[in-house]
């Protein structure tokens, strides 16, 4: 009984967190910002976000996100405001461009620690698969993820990242963010995830 409230109250956590943290952020160019009940603030690669914020972009602005709960990722660019709803941003004068993950790649995404949560306890995902192909799966998924992205998108890097920590497989990751060191595209990419696989 007391394992099944357990469960019961981590799936409650689980549920509400997700509720409460609709979208990443995984890219951002310019002097944006976003607003919400804890003020405003600079936005960076990798901030969750919570339903009701609102992100502000400079006419060199450009940010790209991705919501939780239906795999939506969208790319605003331009000047102007975007609300974050439950499954998608809105905007009065902005229209963004959009297209649909697959959820294997929506589920590794949430798991990304959050700007500025990267060094934190517990925060980083140690959680061995007990699937042996696991690496195997989700090299194929960084694969068909690469074909379907733009030269510009780094999500497919993203998942990958993501998907080698929880694995343990740091040597990898190292390696990756290694050749991707060199990239300008993926500065925000590295320092996100350098301080994971340096501990």
């Amino acid at each position: 009984m007391k394992r099944y409230l357990l469960l019961s109250a981590v799936g409650l956590f689980l549920a509400n967190t997700a509720l409460a943290q609709q979208a990443m952020l995984t890219q951002v160019s310019g002097q944006v910002s976003v607003a919400g009940k804890d003020g405003t603030r600079a936005a960076v690669a990798f901030l969750k976000l919570e339903t009701g914020e609102k992100l502000t972009l400079p006419a060199d602005g450009r940010v790209q996100l991705v919501y939780f709960g239906n795999g939506r990722q969208e790319i605003w660019a331009g000047a102007g405001q975007i609300e974050i709803a439950g499954l998608e941003g809105r905007s009065p004068a902005l229209k963004p461009e959009v297209k649909q993950l697959p959820p294997l790649v929506v589920n590794q995404l949430a798991k990304t620690p959050a700007a500025g949560q990267q060094g934190k306890a517990g925060m980083i995902l140690v959680r061995s698969l007990e699937n042996p192909d696991a690496v195997d799966h989700l090299d194929k998924q960084y694969e068909d993820l690469k074909r379907a992205s733009s030269a510009e998108d780094t999500t497919p890097e993203v998942f990958l990242l993501s998907g080698l920590i929880e694995l343990k497989e740091v040597a990898r990751a190292k390696e990756l963010l290694q050749k991707l060191s060199d990239k300008p595209a993926y500065k925000q990419v590295v320092e996100h995830f350098t301080p994971m696989v340096n501990r």
